[in-house]
């Protein structure tokens, strides 16, 4: 695949767009009865451009306003008990991006909402892409056309994570990438400083799971453990501990609301040592409940996604013969990421998504370059894919038998019998 950067900014420019047809269609149109059902709210906002002020329905979570502060002020988070205060490479990334095109906001007389929204979509547009990419790249994919680049972006950016999550100030779209991230390393030889990964860590820690998937795929592929391994692993840890220095020569209190508040992980402490353990509400502090917990809620999960999981399923059948290798190592940054999770205590279903889903979304995505081979048969294959995403709700819905409608379900599974039958018909084997 040639002119990557040009790929990726023609990517960038799609999504971007596809996601303002998203702010009409999810919040500004009959279509769809946007619900986020906890924290975010939809509410009619003022935007303005020029000397022009519009008003428009868009979703507010309900830590936007602390997000802002260290949107507007870096150091803010650093010198208060910010609940980001972990994330400090996310937050400073989008302080960046506003501080640099407040000229242009300026120019064009954006109200202080407008700019950081911007700011935020630009941030995660360049992440959900960069996730994107890495995964065409594995497809090996000689040549991509435009059409091919409508399609998969269309797909990808209705995946409920970054159809929900993309006008949200969190940094959810990062989890495709984590999951991506070691495999696309190992399988191209790509090779950055461990300190460039520990920085990713600032960004957000999880990357800690795609680190450790990276050095194992690397120790296993180089056959030997060698000193120098100790060296990087020091490397990786560099960026946290200067961070954390930085706060304890300055007699800052570090503050962490995951750990503080939602007792995320911590809770396996406080179970054996006897601290207080939280209850309802998606907590499930006791062992071994809390696997039971994860598989209930990984069951909901699949309900959830119930045709793309499908789908799912046929482009590994289809694939494994010829693409184990990379299957396998695929499977293995799933599973990491899977268990990970499952150790968090506090289950609504985003959890699961970061590992199932977004494994979920990779096939999808690699299915639509690997299973078919004409024109025709990656629109039918697509169909399926856009018409149920685009009505399935948000993810916090409580009702798991109402998550999207049996007609919608019946549907998409007609269109998807559908490729079967169109791609059969094309004469293209099962197995490839």
């Amino acid at each position: 695949m040639k002119n990557k950067l040009l790929i990726y900014f023609q990517l960038n420019i799609i999504t971007f767009f596809v996601a303002i047809a998203l702010i009409k269609i999810l919040f500004n149109s009959s279509l769809i009865e946007p619900d986020y059902y906890a924290c975010t709210q939809i509410k009619l906002m003022e935007f303005s451009i020029f000397e022009n002020s519009f008003f428009l329905n868009y979703p507010i979570s309900c830590d936007h306003n602390e997000y802002l502060l260290g949107f507007n002020n870096f150091n803010y988070i650093i010198n208060n008990e910010h609940s980001y205060q972990q994330r400090p490479v996310y937050i400073f990334s989008v302080f960046f991006i506003n501080n640099m095109l407040t000229p242009l906001y300026s120019l064009f007389n954006f109200n202080e909402f407008f700019s950081i929204i911007f700011s935020v979509i630009i941030v995660h547009v360049f992440i959900l892409n960069a996730g994107l990419m890495m995964i065409l790249e594995l497809t090996d994919v000689k040549k991509i056309s435009l059409k091919d680049k409508i399609f998969i972006v269309v797909i990808n950016i209705l995946h409920p994570m970054a159809k929900w999550g993309l006008f949200e100030p969190s940094n959810q779209m990062l989890t495709l990438l984590q999951l991506v991230f070691p495999i696309y390393m190992i399988k191209k030889n790509r090779n950055i400083s461990f300190f460039w990964w520990g920085l990713l860590f600032l960004y957000n820690r999880t990357f800690l799971v795609s680190f450790l998937i990276y050095f194992i795929f690397k120790t296993l592929k180089d056959k030997k453990f060698t000193p120098r391994y100790f060296f990087e692993i020091l490397l990786f840890f560099m960026p946290f501990s200067m961070y954390k220095i930085y706060f304890f020569i300055n007699d800052i209190n570090s503050f962490d609301t995951n750990t503080e508040t939602y007792q995320q992980f911590t809770w396996i402490i406080d179970y054996f040592t006897g601290g207080n353990r939280k209850y309802g509400e998606y907590f499930c502090h006791r062992v071994p409940g809390f696997i039971n917990c994860y598989l209930d809620r990984t069951i909901d999960l699949l309900i959830y996604l119930s045709i793309p999981f499908i789908i799912s399923i046929f482009v590994l059948y289809i694939n494994y013969r010829n693409e184990s290798k990379l299957i396998k190592q695929l499977l293995i940054s799933f599973s990491f990421f899977y268990i990970f999770w499952s150790l968090i205590g506090w289950y609504p279903l985003r959890f699961i998504y970061y590992s199932l889903g977004n494994l979920i979304n990779f096939l999808v995505i690699y299915g639509y370059f690997k299973v078919n081979r004409n024109v025709l048969e990656k629109t039918f294959y697509s169909i399926p894919l856009i018409f149920y995403f685009l009505f399935l709700t948000m993810w916090n819905n409580p009702e798991s038998n109402a998550f999207i409608s049996t007609q919608v379900i019946y549907l998409s599974g007609a269109l998807f019998v559908l490729y079967i039958y169109i791609r059969k018909k094309n004469n293209s084997n099962f197995i490839v």
